[in-house]
């Protein structure tokens, strides 16, 4: 009789925790969703103040006063930088999927992304410039970026198919920017191993 309800003890504890998991993850999901849909409140509100011209996107200039505010309320940089045209046209290009001149409301998170992943990277993305920009052109060739790619890759160079590969989707076909270098380092490293922490634009 004892170990019955030993057993049936054992069960109940068994099926109590099931249940306390069970609860503790739907609680969990139901966070994250009330987390989105907060983030997509505050992603339309944003759409709803910087979209001057009400076209329900963000042109090159309206998403270049949005990265301003978000440079000053955020943080990103010691001071708010203004975004370039070509940095501006390469986050538009980059995230625009239904127009290459605008974003949409699914599309500013990605935007912002974009910038923030490059802005934080500027420095190091000089320095790989520095280094392998040899022909003190704006943009590193298929040859310079090759040289870059090995050097990430504990010196065994990647081919020329998977370099141009690299250039291709980043569309950097003629050659890749500084504002695409971030971009392609990503690309490469989703074609190779897991990257390395803090692997971005790294220089040797």
């Amino acid at each position: 009789h004892a170990a019955a309800v030993a057993m049936g003890n054992k069960s109940g504890h068994e099926r109590a925790s099931r249940v306390s998991h069970e609860a503790l993850e739907e609680q969990r999901k139901i966070w994250k969703e009330m987390d989105e849909q907060a983030r997509f409140e505050e992603l339309r509100n944003l759409l709803a103040k910087y979209d001057a011209d009400m076209s329900g996107n963000l042109n090159a200039e309206e998403l270049k006063n949005l990265i301003k505010h978000y440079d000053d309320v955020r943080q990103w940089t010691a001071e708010p930088v203004e975004p370039t045209f070509e940095e501006l046209s390469w986050i538009l290009q980059a995230a625009g999927k239904h127009k290459k001149d605008a974003v949409d409301l699914t599309e500013i998170q990605l935007a912002l992304d974009l910038w923030h992943s490059y802005i934080s990277n500027r420095a190091k993305i000089e320095r790989v410039f520095e280094k392998y920009g040899t022909n003190s052109s704006d943009k590193l060739d298929i040859n310079q970026l090759r040289l870059y790619l090995t050097d990430l890759n504990d010196g065994e160079p990647p081919s020329t198919r998977d370099v141009r590969a690299v250039m291709e989707e980043v569309n950097g076909a003629e050659g890749v920017s500084r504002v695409q270098l971030t971009l392609a380092m990503s690309v490469w490293y989703s074609h190779t191993a897991s990257p390395p922490q803090a692997a971005c634009c790294a220089v040797s």
